[in-house]
């Protein structure tokens, strides 16, 4: 079953793409840190800007909750797929599916 990770398509628009700085931070904490994968479902923006990356890209994230967030399994084995779709993204939370192996 595919497992979606962002808000509502459409719902925010960010000037810039997230840089690679933030990009592997946010993945690094939703892949391990289930504190961090609970804020970031109550307001992606403020859990993405805990990070202290300074990226200007985070001001115009979305602070709507998230109902729906992949395991941190997901997180880890399709990490690089996510990277991809985060870097080239001007709406970095749009939900992303993916079919996973079981």
């Amino acid at each position: 079953m595919p497992a979606p990770i962002g808000a509502h398509p459409g719902e925010s628009r960010v000037s810039k793409q997230l840089s690679e700085r933030t990009v592997d931070a946010l993945l690094d904490k939703l892949g391990g840190d289930d504190a961090f994968r609970t804020s970031f479902m109550a307001n992606p923006k403020a859990a993405t800007v805990s990070l202290n990356t300074d990226d200007p890209a985070t001001d115009g994230l979305p602070e709507a909750p998230i109902t729906r967030l992949a395991r941190k399994e997901a997180f880890q084995k399709s990490r690089a797929v996510i990277r991809q779709r985060l870097l080239a993204s001007r709406v970095p939370f749009e939900p992303i599916n993916f079919h996973l192996p079981e």
